[in-house]
């Protein structure tokens, strides 16, 4: 059987959650069942490694286009363009501008369309708006209503919403989570830690309250300045590393100078975030808006304790509080660091919570069988 040809459409392949779900997911998808393609526009810190991949890499444009402007136009004949000459079968979207773009080409072209979710298009207005957000060109997504073959998202109020709404129905949405390989990422790297603790100035006195995100608004990460002092008295070792960039980086750098009563190290992006996390003995991610954080995920495939959101993403779907993570309410600073406090001084308490979110991760966010139910997906697209 011939192998099925899919393009997965993304608007740059920036370091960003979409772009890394995106590399977890392609290199695990069976190279004997499909032809992978990966259409994107400018950037590309991820370009060499879905290279190394094998994957067949299509940049449809070399600047931001936005969806409204002209070049809109230029970019759809592109697209058309490398369907036809590729015979491409499925396009598989991952943010909004080219779910509009890969819509039209699909219609032109008869070619399935899967709309994979990762922003919140699919969330009230309001509500993202409260939670610090950016919707205004989500305020375009009820006209792209029946558009997509499938509609892939990751939480269950992103299910209700289009049912609801009457965007889809049942039998065109599927619930999908994310997934990240799991192959070997606990081995144990004494040098490389020590060496990473030098660097950073840390001690073995010091404990690690790690915080990996990009720094912007909803990231909530304002909160963390509010708790520190208070970790900080009660736990004089403990050490906030904050690991990002994002518009927000130098407003956070010019107010952590000017604190003196807790220790708050923000290190800019950091590529290697499984280094990060052998040195940590919690991981801190206190969003407003979420959808399913690969982070996380990579928390919990370390066995390092999470203290993050509650009612965020799906973060309440598959974390039960004070069992495999702890749940708080991000608009609410009360408890955020007695929490923490707690986990610092109970060895036992952080072993036993870090075992059941790594236990989570190999039952649930194993991304071979994320894939596998892509790799179903597809095969059913075919067949219709």
């Amino acid at each position: 059987m011939d192998r099925i040809r899919i393009l997965h459409l993304i608007k740059t392949l920036n370091l960003g959650g979409a772009e890394k779900n995106l590399l977890n997911l392609v290199s695990s998808l069976d190279s004997n069942l499909l032809e992978i393609h990966v259409g994107y526009s400018y950037g590309g810190e991820f370009e060499e490694r879905f290279a190394d991949l094998g994957v067949r890499l299509f940049k449809f444009s070399k600047t931001n286009d936005k969806v409204k402007n002209p070049r809109s136009l230029l970019v759809i004949f592109k697209l058309v363009k490398y369907i036809i000459v590729n015979k491409i079968q499925i396009i598989h979207t991952h943010c909004f501008s080219t779910l509009i773009w890969g819509s039209i080409a699909a219609k032109m072209t008869g070619t399935k369309l899967v709309e994979h979710v990762h922003d919140s298009r699919y969330v009230v207005p309001t509500e993202v708006a409260r939670r610090r957000g950016f919707s205004t060109q989500y305020k375009y997504a009820k006209y792209m209503k029946n558009v997509s073959d499938r509609v892939v998202v990751l939480t269950e109020q992103n299910h209700h919403f289009l049912l609801q709404n009457s965007f889809y129905d049942e039998r065109r949405i599927r619930k999908i989570q994310n997934g990240i390989p799991l192959n070997g990422s606990l081995k144990t790297q004494e040098d490389t830690s020590k060496i990473l603790k030098t660097r950073l100035g840390l001690t073995e006195k010091n404990q690690v309250i790690l915080t990996s995100l990009r720094m912007s608004p909803e990231k909530n990460i304002d909160l963390i300045f509010r708790i520190a002092p208070v970790v900080a008295s009660a736990v004089p070792g403990a050490v906030f590393l904050v690991s990002g960039d994002g518009p927000l980086f130098d407003d956070f750098s010019a107010k952590n100078r000017e604190l003196t009563s807790c220790h708050i190290e923000l290190i800019g992006y950091y590529s290697e975030i499984y280094d990060l996390l052998r040195i940590s003995d919690i991981f801190l991610l206190p969003s407003l808006l979420e959808l399913h954080s690969i982070a996380i995920l990579e928390a919990f495939s370390m066995k390092v304790p999470v203290i993050t959101s509650l009612d965020v993403g799906c973060n309440d779907e598959f974390i039960t509080n004070w069992q495999n993570g702890v749940l708080l309410n991000p608009f609410c600073d009360s408890g955020w660091a007695e929490a923490i406090i707690r986990l610092l001084r109970e060895s036992g308490l952080r072993k036993q919570i870090g075992q059941r979110g790594y236990e989570t991760c190999l039952g649930r966010f194993n991304i071979k069988k994320v894939a596998k139910e892509f790799e179903d997906l597809y095969c059913e697209l075919i067949r219709e």
